[in-house]
C-alpha cells in the first residue's frame, strides 16, 4: 500500500526542496506547488481506491454473479479518474520545471521553515503567497490576518472592501493529509535575521 505523502517526496527528489519550502519562495511556480501536489495527492488516491474496488469485486467473483455494470461502471470511473491524474501529474511537472522557480532555487538555497499547525475557526496571521490568484488580485507579498475556515480563508476586511474569501494555498495555509491545516513560518534563526 502506498504511504500518504509518496508526492511530497516525489516533489523534493525532482527540486531539493520540501513543498513547504516552495511555499516560502517567492517564485509563482513554488507558491502553486503545494497545491499541485495536494490535487494529485487526490487524484492517485481516488484512483487507487476504484481501482482496489474493481480487484476486489473480480476477486470476490462478484461480477460473475452480478451485472456487468459490476466491471463496466468501475472501468469508466478508473478512465475518467486516470485523466484526472495525468492533468494533476502534468501540472505538477510543469511547475517542478518552470524555468523561473528553477533559476531561483539554483541561485537561493531553500528556507529553513517550520509548521504551526492551526485549525478551522482559528484566525491566524500569514503573508500571502505569490500565486497567480493573489498576484492577479495584487494582494501577494501582504501581511495579514485570515480566518481559516474548512473550505477557504477570510481575509481581514482592512486588506480590501467587502468579505474577501480565498482558497486555503492562495491564503497560505496548506493541508497535511494526516495532521491538518498549517501554515509556513521561517524559524527563529531567519526571522531574527530579516528584522521581522
Amino acid at each position: 500500500m502506498s504511504t500518504i505523502d509518496d508526492v511530497g517526496r516525489w516533489i523534493t527528489r525532482l527540486t531539493g526542496r520540501t513543498l513547504d519550502q516552495h511555499a516560502a519562495d517567492p517564485i509563482p511556480a513554488a507558491a502553486e506547488l503545494p497545491q499541485a501536489a495536494s490535487n494529485l495527492r487526490d487524484a492517485r488516491a481516488e484512483l487507487l481506491l476504484t481501482v482496489d474496488r474493481l480487484r476486489t469485486t473480480l476477486i470476490n467473483g462478484d461480477d460473475l454473479t452480478g451485472s456487468i455494470a459490476a466491471v463496466t461502471g468501475p472501468l469508466a470511473a478508473i478512465e475518467k479518474l486516470g485523466r484526472e491524474y495525468r492533468y494533476a501529474r502534468n501540472w505538477a511537472e510543469t511547475l517542478v520545471g518552470d524555468k523561473d522557480r528553477t533559476a531561483y532555487a539554483d541561485a537561493h538555497s531553500g528556507k529553513t521553515v517550520r509548521r504551526r499547525y492551526v485549525n478551522p475557526g482559528d484566525t491566524v496571521l500569514v503573508v500571502l503567497p505569490p500565486t497567480d490568484s493573489c498576484l492577479r488580485r495584487q494582494l501577494a507579498g501582504r501581511r495579514t490576518s485570515v480566518r481559516v475556515g474548512r473550505a477557504d480563508a477570510e481575509l481581514d476586511l482592512t486588506v480590501g472592501p467587502g468579505q474577501l474569501r480565498l482558497a486555503h494555498a492562495d491564503a497560505g495555509i496548506y493541508h497535511d493529509p494526516a495532521l491538518g491545516f498549517y501554515v509556513v513560518e521561517p524559524t527563529a534563526d531567519e526571522a531574527d535575521a530579516s528584522g521581522d
